[in-house]
């Protein structure tokens, strides 16, 4: 499933990057643009903006409507229009967060001159940006994302 998520949820197009799920987003995208580009990539609007969701269905375009403020209960409203499954975050199935681009695993001995010292010798897993060559790893961040999931997954 594809998606295009409005500027108004930032946070939530990274998390579902992450999850491994296309999810376009910018941040100063007109709604004219973002509807036709939904439209022509087959892609589900995410966005809390009501007149936007009214114009998609009028247009014929999937969507789903972000009542909530709360991230869980906003990932909850995606579930329920959706049905899909978030599982644990991985390298392995991620997207970029920043540019959205699959990421691939790296060899640490290809990455030594571009991590922190300290970063190297605590972790042995890392994946590059197929699009941007940001490079990752799972620090604390992702035990964090991996706790929201399962907050999720109840």
């Amino acid at each position: 499933m594809l998606f295009f998520v409005d500027a108004m949820l930032g946070n939530i197009a990274k998390k579902l990057r992450l999850l491994g799920f296309d999810s376009e987003y910018f941040s100063d995208i007109g709604d004219s643009e973002l509807l036709e580009k939904s439209r022509n990539e087959n892609r589900t609007i995410i966005s809390k903006d009501q007149n936007l969701i009214k114009r998609a269905k009028k247009m014929g375009i999937q969507s789903i409507y972000i009542s909530k403020e709360d991230e869980i209960e906003q990932f909850l409203e995606i579930l329920e229009k959706t049905h899909l499954e978030f599982n644990e975050i991985s390298g392995d199935v991620a997207r970029c967060p920043k540019c959205n681009f699959r990421t691939s695993q790296i060899k640490k001995s290809e990455i030594i001159n571009e991590i922190p010292e300290k970063i190297l010798e605590y972790h042995d897993q890392f994946w590059k940006c197929d699009g941007c060559n940001q490079i990752y790893w799972e620090g604390t961040h992702i035990k964090n994302l991996q706790e929201f999931v399962s907050k999720i997954n109840f």
